[in-house]
């Protein structure tokens, strides 16, 4: 994204821009980074609405093409309020953009792996309705229990056989990179 070192300067900065106390407000509300806040920031900024980015692929040669979701509200398909409020992981992640097979990419919110970015794998979680379902469908796979539920737990299920959540990058700013 070119246009975010470009823009970067400028927020860090403290450049007041028209949508600062909507974004803020979202950040208190989803609990991501300051990295994603100052993306944001700068996607509203310079027009960047329904703009695609080509992201490396750790595995694949070619490049993923990636819709990052919009703050603008135009379009409810792309809408990041949206689309993290219809997310059954929102309470853990931050979701910001989709490649063109319908996985979603997303930066953790709680946990020891806060500010992470990850990889949604769509096939696994389209058609799960709550986190409780998808916990109960993971614990069912892997002929398990759950003696109590908590954010190590959810966190351990979603990442033990790296089919559902892939750790992408450290952070946003490694994952722009």
């Amino acid at each position: 994204m070119e246009h975010y070192q470009k823009h970067l300067f400028f927020i860090d900065s403290g450049v007041t821009v028209a949508v600062d106390k909507e974004i803020n407000a979202l950040q208190r509300r989803f609990g991501f980074s300051e990295e994603m806040r100052k993306l944001i920031l700068i996607q509203t900024q310079s027009g960047s609405e329904k703009a695609n980015y080509l992201g490396k692929r750790e595995r694949k040669k070619e490049p993923t093409v990636m819709q990052w979701y919009t703050f603008d509200g135009v379009d409810e398909v792309w809408d990041i309020i949206e689309r993290n409020e219809d997310c059954i992981l929102s309470d853990y992640l931050f979701v910001f953009a989709q490649d063109q097979e319908g996985n979603q990419y997303a930066e953790i919110t709680k946990g020891k792996r806060k500010g992470h970015i990850v990889w949604l794998n769509a096939l696994c979680y389209a058609d799960v309705d709550s986190l409780e379902e998808l916990i109960e469908e993971r614990l069912e796979q892997l002929g398990a229990s759950p003696l109590w539920m908590d954010e190590e737990l959810i966190f351990n299920l979603l990442y033990t056989d790296h089919q559902m959540v892939e750790i992408r990058a450290n952070s946003l700013d490694l994952f722009l990179a």
